[in-house]
């Protein structure tokens, strides 16, 4: 995978997480940013990522916000890539293409 895109994807969802102020995801993106390479990739297939209720993938920026929308739409190149290279939670695929039809329909 190529760690140096999926660094730079994260770290711009933690900088519109935190201008967002959702400074408790950002924190936990900027964790998964700071510890080792087994702790970001533990990270990417969680579900504090991709999980239900309560997620990043769910819950910051509510609504149907611009912020909300450029959340989305790094989720997609975030997960677009977790997945070519399989190490994806198993809720990644869903949120991705729910995320794309989202963009598709401008909702």
């Amino acid at each position: 995978m190529d760690s140096d895109k999926v660094e730079a994807i994260l770290a711009e969802i933690a900088n519109l997480l935190e201008a967002g102020q959702e400074y408790l995801f950002a924190l936990r993106v900027r964790h998964a940013l700071s510890d080792s390479a087994p702790t970001l990739q533990e990270f990417l297939r969680s579900n504090e990522l991709w999980g239900g209720a309560g997620s990043i993938a769910d819950a910051p920026l509510a609504g149907r916000s611009a912020q909300r929308k450029e959340l989305e739409r790094l989720l997609i190149k975030l997960g677009r890539i977790q997945l070519t290279h399989g190490n994806a939670n198993i809720r990644t695929k869903n949120w991705v293409e729910v995320f794309e039809i989202w963009h598709q329909r401008g909702i």
